[in-house]
């Protein structure tokens, strides 16, 4: 099965060491890469020209291979398909191509992935879920950014749950991380906030959940289109510039979970919500006891949508999903990805989507593997510092932001250096 070991047995001793040079050469070469590389496991998982690479690499080796083994039959004797040394020989090939076969169709799966999810894939998961009227567009700016330099991402979750006519940003969450000094945080943004800034002297007088959905339908006001829109807001509320922005499929983070093995999650106090109801099982209630608990792809979709039981909210919801995504971050980068790579791989295609460039992606990966997880700091906008609530308005309930307290916060947890925000729209 090794290069050589054929021939050596055949006492062609030039030959063996031709046929084993090449693998052991490999072999030293990828160690060394493991060894001194300061780059992560999931930042060159998630480099496209890593993995054509690694094709490349797979393809030639399975041809020197096959050569050798065939050689070394041949040496002995003629191909005969009566002789079981032929039989066996044979074997020894779909073996081989067997063993190729499946790294190589993980690097193409994840180049696929890759090409769907990123800017270059324009969106695809809107595309299938949402009848393509939201779709990802080119920043609106080009970030000039280094590596090893902060980089602030807009995370939003929607519900593509059939019947639903308005598909709205129920979960927004901007994660900021600062490679250097390793200091990042994670702050939900409320779904009814009213009468957010948009970037440009404007005012969306509506329940900023709904401001991604009504751009994408009304480009002449809104030409950014949803989700540069969104950024635009978000990033002005806040006093920063967001780079990127990524969306999933709620009910996507589901099949997540499930593929990597669900998580780990410590529950302070009892959740009772009689109230909650899961659109696509039925299930009707959900409880869940204090203490540290592991939840699968169910439970931790429960977990993150539940805000009707006692003492629960809107903000006691966003702290969850903040719970819930550090959990899941912290589960990616523990190692043991290539277990749950085709799954998650299937996964992430089909729900995720975002207008990071794909050649971007593998640092942005490597400094999220590389950062304390579970150190960042976590902060929901919720009052009474950062918002007002006015639960009988003309538009229901909806909360009024604390436009300075919201800019001093945005000063302490991004720094100075990117609180200012030239207005880009028209």
């Amino acid at each position: 099965m090794f290069p050589g070991a054929g021939q050596a047995y055949n006492r062609q001793w030039a030959l063996a060491s031709l046929f084993a040079l090449p693998v052991v050469l490999v072999v030293l070469l990828v160690l060394l890469v493991a060894t001194q590389s300061s780059s992560s496991t999931l930042g060159r998982l998630l480099d496209s020209s890593v993995l054509v690479a690694l094709v490349v690499l797979d393809l030639a080796l399975l041809g020197w291979r096959v050569v050798a083994i065939l050689q070394a039959h041949h040496a002995r004797a003629d191909f005969d398909q009566r002789s079981w040394a032929t039989w066996l020989t044979a074997g020894l090939v779909v073996v081989t191509l067997a063993m190729h076969a499946v790294p190589a169709w993980y690097a193409t799966k994840a180049i696929d992935t890759l090409g769907s999810v990123a800017l270059e894939g324009g969106g695809g998961m809107f595309d299938d879920r949402a009848g393509g009227d939201v779709a990802i567009s080119t920043p609106s700016f080009e970030p000039d950014l280094g590596l090893g330099e902060r980089v602030n991402v807009l995370l939003v979750g929607i519900d593509f749950a059939q019947g639903r006519s308005q598909h709205l940003t129920d979960t927004m969450l901007v994660a900021t991380l600062d490679p250097d000094s390793g200091e990042g945080a994670l702050v939900s943004v409320p779904r009814d906030l009213y009468g957010v800034p948009l970037g440009d002297g404007r005012v969306y007088n509506a329940k900023l959940n709904s401001l991604m959905s009504n751009a994408d339908d009304d480009r002449e006001t809104y030409p950014l289109g949803g989700p540069g829109t969104l950024k635009e807001a978000i990033g002005e509320l806040l006093g920063i510039r967001i780079h990127y922005f990524a969306a999933i499929d709620i009910d996507g983070m589901r099949q997540v979970v499930d593929t990597i093995g669900g998580v780990e999650v410590y529950v302070d106090r009892a959740i009772d919500d009689p109230q909650y109801s899961d659109t696509l099982t039925g299930r009707r209630g959900f409880y869940l006891s204090p203490g540290r608990h592991h939840l699968d792809g169910e439970t931790a979709l429960a977990f993150a949508r539940s805000r009707l039981g006692a003492g629960d909210s809107d903000f006691t919801r966003a702290e969850r999903q903040q719970v819930l995504l550090t959990a899941i971050a912290e589960k990616l980068t523990a190692g043991n990805l290539l277990i749950t790579l085709p799954g998650l791989l299937d996964a992430v295609r089909d729900n995720v989507a975002t207008d990071i460039p794909s050649g971007r992606i593998p640092a942005i990966a490597s400094e999220v593997q590389d950062a304390d997880i579970g150190g960042l700091e976590q902060i929901v906008l919720a009052p009474p510092d950062y918002v007002t609530v006015d639960p009988n308005s003309a538009a229901g309930y909806v909360l009024y932001p604390n436009l300075e307290a919201i800019l001093d916060l945005g000063n302490r947890i991004f720094g100075a250096s990117t609180a200012t925000v030239e207005p880009s729209g028209p």
